[in-house]
């Protein structure tokens, strides 16, 4: 139902598992189900694009049980942000502490197409950048506000908040 939000997919794909399109397209493997920990079992990163608030903290306690860098990117409207958290940084429970299951949806708020793209491109050269050792930006969000006025994204680093699992974990 949001394909046309999608770049990499086409009408074609219409009915068609949107992860196994794109490991297909890829030369990879999908697993194609609901995000369970142990999927994290054998990954040397995880990304996160879902529209779950639910699976955006589970992916984050999954790497951080298993000290792996992890990248979570949600967009809504017109803008978006991409969270980037690694072993021994502040993580997307530092920011968020807990779902929000009041918050606004795709559904119900929207989101213009070229924003997933953008949000997208970024998560991707963020984990790419993770899995090849920059661990430099861990413990970041990049905020895009509104792509209708101009592409000014902004960086915010934070520290490890005081009780969090990962401040525990990185003092361990």
């Amino acid at each position: 139902s949001n394909l046309q939000r999608q770049i990499q997919f086409t009408t074609a794909d219409v009915g068609r598992s949107k992860a196994a399109v794109l490991a297909a397209r890829v030369g990879g493997d999908a697993i194609d189900a609901r995000f369970e920990p142990s999927h994290a079992d054998d990954c040397d990163a995880i990304m996160d694009g879902t529209d779950s608030p639910e699976t955006k903290f589970a992916v984050a306690d999954a790497a951080i049980a298993r000290g792996i860098p992890y990248v979570i990117a949600g967009a809504l409207r017109y803008g978006g942000n991409v969270f980037r958290g690694g072993p021994g940084s502040a993580c997307y429970r530092c920011l968020f502490e807990a779902p929000d299951a009041d918050g606004p949806t795709c559904a119900d708020a929207g989101i213009l197409g070229p924003v997933c793209a953008c949000i997208g491109g970024l998560a991707a050269r963020d984990a790419l950048r993770l899995i090849h050792g920059d661990r430099g930006d861990a413990g970041t969000i990049l905020v895009v506000e509104d792509l209708r006025r101009g592409f000014a994204p902004r960086r915010v680093s934070f520290r490890p908040r005081a009780g969090c699992v990962c401040a525990a974990r990185a003092s361990a």
